[in-house]
């Protein structure tokens, strides 16, 4: 009985705000059924302001129950296919999951047995509980960080939580909430400079002679600073008032789409793109190019150093950045654990000349400078200080004990006639 408790005390979704949270005919906390709360979303659609979220940000996700059930499953959800003018749900409206949660959804409890004792209701009379303010509390409700995709459109839709109990009567919960969904929040670009035209608000930002490094008025969240602002020395007539002064730098964030860790002493830190991942593979092992990636690769890059004046500001040469890709997808909710780095093979002692460096992914290891290596029947090259890049023969040969040979009679091609 204190397991599966009374339908008062079941979990509700209260944030982002759903509909009828507060408003007539009231959401429930009872299981979707084919009577009183059917699919979708009860068939509630009453709602005084959508909950904004941002394509490519998150939302924080909130609940208010009683009756836990063990915890469970749950997958959070967007539609765009919502009610029109006060029209019902329409029963074949399209969900699209967006993020799923294996168990511990929505608590995780020492004593399953027993629901978690209420500590107040809400103000529609709804049991609620202790609750952990975190994604990993035992014996409180959790609350989640639900990424948003950056791909979706924007405009009105529909946010769901859907919930499959652990313990008791197996039953779907779904509460949903009305959503808008935007782009981030970006500034609008600095226009100055753009004299004549009575439709567009004109600045300047110095005269001819003035030496100026524009120090932007919303320079947004991300970026960086290569040199220091410089203001002209006297503030001719029409100067932009709103460019701020040259020693107020802004602050950026670190660029969501890099991964970038500096080490070493402080100073300016320079993030750089993370390289496609290194093709370890070789015919020679009989492994394809197009093979799939499923590891991490992890690569060390020293930053060089930087100089910039006036006045100067450099960047120590021991400053590294450590730049990781993997082939899974981090929404940045949950971190990816790094793997360890593949190893680039070594070439074997050149015959002459120094072991190069690897010129790129495809080349392969080879044992003496200037010989032609068969990699396999139909590919070849010639060893380069250590390496050889992988060539096809022409048709109607192949590569036969460092010899390229026509397949029929066994001549010898010479290898003028084959490199492009």
């Amino acid at each position: 009985m204190l397991l599966l408790g009374g339908a008062h005390g079941h979990m509700v979704m209260n944030s982002p705000a759903p509909y009828n949270l507060d408003i007539q005919p009231l959401l429930q906390v009872d299981p979707i059924s084919g009577g009183l709360y059917p699919y979708p979303c009860h068939n509630r659609y009453g709602f005084t302001h959508r909950t904004p979220v941002e394509a490519g940000g998150a939302t924080l996700v909130h609940f208010t129950g009683g009756s836990q059930h063990g915890g469970g499953s749950c997958q959070f959800s967007i539609t765009y296919d919502e009610p029109i003018n006060g029209e019902d749900w329409n029963k074949s409206a399209s969900f699209k999951t967006i993020y799923s949660i294996i168990g511990g959804c929505p608590a995780v409890f020492t004593d399953e047995s027993h629901n978690l004792a209420t500590v107040a209701v809400d103000a529609n009379n709804r049991q609620d509980s202790k609750h952990c303010g975190n994604d990993s509390g035992i014996d409180c409700i959790r609350q989640f960080m639900i990424p948003i995709p950056k791909f979706l459109k924007n405009g009105p839709a529909t946010f769901a939580w859907t919930w499959f109990n652990k313990l008791g009567n197996k039953e779907m919960y779904m509460n949903c909430a009305p959503i808008e969904i935007t782009d981030k929040n970006l500034p609008n670009i600095f226009v100055a400079n753009y004299p004549n035209d009575p439709e567009v608000t004109n600045c300047i930002t110095g005269t001819r002679a003035d030496n100026v490094v524009v120090n932007f008025p919303e320079p947004g969240k991300y970026g960086r600073i290569l040199q220091d602002p410089v203001e002209p020395v006297k503030k001719p007539s029409g100067y932009c008032t709103q460019i701020p002064p040259a020693q107020s730098l802004p602050t950026f964030e670190p660029d969501p789409t890099l991964v970038a860790t500096p080490m070493g002493k402080a100073g300016l830190v320079t993030t750089i793109l993370a390289p496609p991942a290194e093709d370890t593979t070789s015919p020679v092992l009989g492994h394809s190019a197009n093979d799939p990636i499923t590891e991490s690769a992890e690569a060390t890059t020293a930053v060089p150093p930087l100089t910039r004046s006036p006045p100067p500001r450099i960047i120590s040469s021991s400053v590294t950045t450590t730049i990781v890709q993997s082939s899974n997808i981090d929404l940045g909710v949950n971190p990816t654990p790094a793997t360890t780095p593949t190893p680039v093979p070594t070439p074997a002692a050149a015959g002459t000349g120094a072991i190069a460096k690897r010129p790129n992914s495809k080349a392969v290891a080879c044992p003496s400078h200037g010989s032609l290596v068969c990699l396999d029947d139909n590919t070849f090259g010639l060893c380069d200080r250590g390496w050889v890049m992988p060539q096809r023969v022409a048709a109607g040969t192949e590569c036969k004990e460092g010899k390229i040979v026509k397949r029929s009679g066994g001549k010898l091609v010479k290898r003028d006639d084959i490199l492009p």
